[in-house]
């Protein structure tokens, strides 16, 4: 019995070891933020960079005021699924943006991202301002949350 009781307090202990950040539920009227969520900040802000950097380098014609989403999915292993456009700009320039997400292979998520992937939201632009912007929210007709990439770049 004691062998029982001392074995089912092992496991009660390791069950508890690793720490993952909960997102909140949706309707509380809470928002993530870098303080709150540091994993998911990390990890949106390192994808962020890279993304930007892929950006910057890419040899194109573009005009200010142009810019374009989309909305893809990321599994645990950092793989990009189902993407989608989200906001047009033209056939030229969407093949483009296209093109530098995909060159970018997201990383695979770390230790204590709970999900099992992550639907996201990248966009990429030029205006006469540079930025670069990340949040978690709904992410449109899915239950899901929504983890949004903002890059601008000054032309």
């Amino acid at each position: 019995m004691k062998r029982l009781l001392i074995l089912l307090l092992i496991i009660l202990q390791t069950s508890n070891l690793g720490f993952s950040e909960e997102l909140y539920p949706r309707g509380t009227g809470k928002s993530e933020t870098k303080e709150t969520h540091p994993i998911y900040f990390g990890y949106m802000e390192d994808y962020a960079k890279e993304l930007r950097k892929a950006f910057e380098n890419k040899r194109m014609f573009a005009l200010c005021h142009w810019g374009m989403s989309y909305y893809f999915t990321v599994t645990r292993d950092g793989q990009i699924k189902d993407m989608r456009v989200s906001v047009y700009q033209n056939d030229y320039f969407d093949k483009k943006v296209k093109e530098i997400i995909l060159s970018v292979k997201p990383l695979p998520f770390r230790e204590g991202m709970n999900l099992p992937y992550m639907r996201f939201s990248v966009f990429l632009g030029y205006e006469n301002f540079e930025d670069i912007h990340f949040s978690i929210g709904a992410a449109p007709r899915s239950p899901d949350n929504c983890f949004t990439v903002h890059i601008t770049l000054k032309k």
